[in-house]
């Protein structure tokens, strides 16, 4: 009988003590979720966000066979929600419903923004995707996106373009077709889409770039007119809409998009089973039918292909943020 001493016979209890453990951890892991899921909405309820976040969680909830809650933690374009996920215990019960400004823009534009999306987050899977359209005050005279366009290359800063928010969706659009078209707006702020809107109905503003979720009803009735949408294709919802591209600027192609996101170090097992809970949602005829209604589209795929794309959305707006000096103050 050989004797095991000193050194060896620690090494061999931990070795022991490991493949002890071992089927443990994969039943744990295996058990994924044994309890409610935290999913965070980084914006105030009743937005396209919050819509889509409300969305899913239902079906994750189904699909998981496990209780969701959808919890909103607005604040600094979706930067306190989004540094909160960026916080929690990797373990797959506090998820996040990212965007352009919480998952992309903001760590660009505000030094007290903490967190970097590339790296601080664990990317799960893409969702949706909708554009923008620009909307103009039915007491514009310019009544083409061309004639906007002619008219601030005439009177530079003549127009009063309504930004919502600093590296919102609305503001980065506008500074690609500024940047695009080699124009100038003065630039009026407002708290949100609503106030704005108002303000473009009442002739306050002139333009305004906005989810087309928002505007749809509004271009509908005729209280605002629609002058360009941001897609590659036109909206079924208004198809005498012109592209960016059909309208002159092939340049200003922007999607407000969602994705679902958790901490960095999520286990690759459960990912993978995030991932494809998500991929059978996005195939679901009612769930396409109800983004459709939001003027939005699934974007299937793998969550390589959604860090992918998180990481290509930062690349793509360093470049404008810097050309635009852009800085939250």
């Amino acid at each position: 009988m050989v004797k095991v001493r000193g050194v060896y016979r620690r090494h061999l209890l931990l070795l022991l003590a490991a493949a002890a453990l071992a089927p443990l951890t994969v039943a744990a892991q295996s058990d994924y979720p044994s309890r409610p899921i935290s999913l965070i909405v980084p914006f105030p309820p009743g937005g396209q966000t919050d819509a889509i976040g409300r969305l899913v969680g239902d079906r994750l909830s189904k699909a998981l066979n496990q209780t969701v809650v959808v919890e909103n933690k607005p604040g600094v374009n979706g930067s306190l929600g989004s540094d909160f996920v960026a916080r929690a215990k990797p373990d797959g019960y506090t998820l996040i419903i990212g965007g352009p400004g919480s998952h992309a823009i903001n760590q660009l534009v505000n030094k007290n923004v903490k967190y970097d999306t590339r790296k601080d987050f664990t990317h799960i899977a893409m969702i949706s995707r909708g554009p923008m359209l620009l909307l103009a005050a039915p007491t514009l005279n310019e009544k083409t996106l061309a004639d906007v366009v002619n008219m601030a290359k005439a009177n530079p800063d003549s127009l009063n373009m309504a930004l919502t928010g600093i590296g919102s969706s609305g503001h980065m659009t506008t500074e690609l077709l500024k940047q695009s078209a080699g124009i100038s707006f003065n630039a009026v702020p407002y708290k949100g889409d609503s106030p704005a809107m108002a303000d473009l109905t009442g002739g306050h503003a002139d333009l305004l770039f906005v989810p087309a979720t928002s505007a749809i009803p509004f271009v509908q009735s005729g209280k605002l007119h629609a002058l360009a949408v941001t897609s590659e294709s036109r909206l079924p919802a208004l198809p005498d809409v012109p592209t960016m591209a059909e309208a002159g600027q092939p340049q200003v192609v922007n999607y407000s998009w969602a994705n679902l996101a958790g901490p960095a170090g999520l286990p690759d097992d459960i990912v993978q089973r995030l991932n494809d809970a998500t991929q059978g949602i996005l195939a679901e005829a009612d769930f396409v039918e109800r983004l459709a209604t939001m003027s939005n589209e699934p974007t299937p795929g793998t969550s390589q292909q959604a860090r992918d794309f998180v990481a290509a959305e930062v690349a793509r707006w360093i470049d404008v943020v810097e050309k635009a000096n852009i800085e939250v103050q």
